[in-house]
């Protein structure tokens, strides 16, 4: 029997849910918003509402800023960059963590609601220059010198509950002599990743795509090219395309989509590649955008864009200098779907805003986590 495709935003084989019954999924948001440390906070996408419409679908649903929901969860520790978090089944890893008295890095189920531990790496991930790929059930971390997976203990057997060993364990694999990561994303095959990767050398940086089949544990090079979307993409079954945010400033806030590498060949031509009519960061003026994720929610409108941005308090008409202290910072959710037009251009669809969240005062101070937010589909 074929191995059936692995679904890198399921959650792998931890987080199986019964056929009769799936557990419904949440945007889980990591801030950097208290003294202390982290805090967890759910939203809940309400239904689609069905509307292809673009501009009207925005004014009905268009939102006043409000509170951010309460915490579910607040981990104390040190400060660190955005990039060190990473989602493995049901649970939230916090990979900056590492300097805890039993060597591990703590772990939040959020089903469960209960704090575990995962082995710590000998070294802390770049921040900048690292992927997080959840296949087969494992995960992966692929950073400057390291390509490790992370391999989780096996589910308990019936009448031996009490016997708890701690197994989980990271696994080194070979790596390209690329080091830092541009851009990623799973192949439908649900077997392979792909990278793009960027190699220092003394004259100037080398960008080359590269796959990895986890059954054959080889590397594959593709060509002296990256993929066209910045950070993660994602496949999108009903373009049969991989979409992510466009990696050129110049088109920076536009959606892209480009066609899927072949697995098992070496393609030497970059992929063929669309973008968005519709520019979907700060379109009013009087905002700034200051960084976005974009999380595949495939079960309801697909996708969803979490946004930070800032804009300007008006008192009596006058703006006030545009000083970081007379800005308000707000954390913008927005789901859509996307879909081929008649002349077979990218286009937005069911476009909703779900909300508009005003960040507190201290959430500035850790500003990498306002460039790169973190959220999770769960």
């Amino acid at each position: 029997m074929p191995k059936r495709p692995s679904d890198e935003h399921g959650g792998g084989g931890s987080a199986k849910l019964s056929t009769r019954r799936r557990r419904r999924r949440h945007l889980y948001l990591v801030l950097d918003d208290w003294e202390l440390g982290y805090s967890i906070r759910k939203i809940d996408l309400p239904p689609d509402s069905g509307s292809d419409d673009l501009e009207q679908s925005i004014a009905d649903d268009c939102m006043t800023e409000q509170c951010l929901p309460p915490a579910v969860f607040r981990l104390e520790a040190p400060h660190a960059r955005s990039g060190l978090f990473a989602a493995f089944g049901s649970k939230i890893m916090f990979m900056a963590v590492h300097n805890t008295p039993w060597g591990t890095v703590p772990m939040y189920d959020v089903h469960t609601r209960a704090l575990t531990a995962a082995p710590r790496r000998e070294s802390e991930p770049c921040p900048y220059a690292c992927a997080y790929v959840q296949l087969d059930g494992k995960l992966f971390l692929l950073d400057d010198y390291h390509f490790e997976m992370l391999q989780p203990p096996p589910p308990p057997v019936d009448g031996a509950r009490f016997k708890v060993k701690f197994d989980w364990s990271w696994y080194d694999l070979p790596m390209p002599r690329y080091q830092t990561v541009v851009s990623h994303a799973v192949h439908p095959d649900g077997r392979t990743m792909v990278f793009s990767m960027l190699k220092r050398t003394l004259k100037r940086l080398k960008l080359a795509t590269f796959s990895f089949n986890i059954d054959s544990t080889r590397w594959t090079r593709h060509g002296a090219w990256g993929l066209p979307f910045k950070g993660r993409g994602y496949f999108d079954r009903d373009l049969d395309a991989w979409v992510g945010l466009s990696c050129d400033p110049d088109t920076l806030g536009y959606l892209c989509a480009c066609d899927v590498l072949s697995a098992d060949t070496n393609n030497r031509q970059p992929p063929t590649c669309k973008l968005s009519k519709e520019k979907l960061f700060c379109v009013d003026p009087t905002e700034e955008h200051i960084g976005a994720t974009l999380v595949y929610v495939g079960e309801r409108c697909s996708f969803c864009l979490v946004q930070c941005l800032s804009t300007d308090d008006r008192q009596g008409g006058i703006w006030k200098e545009s000083l970081p202290e007379c800005r308000r910072y707000l954390l913008r959710v927005t789901t859509f779907s996307l879909k081929y037009d008649k002349n077979g251009d990218l286009q937005t669809a069911k476009h909703r805003q779900i909300g508009s969240y005003r960040l507190p005062e201290i959430a500035r101070v850790y500003w990498d986590h306002l460039e790169r937010p973190v959220a999770f589909w769960i």
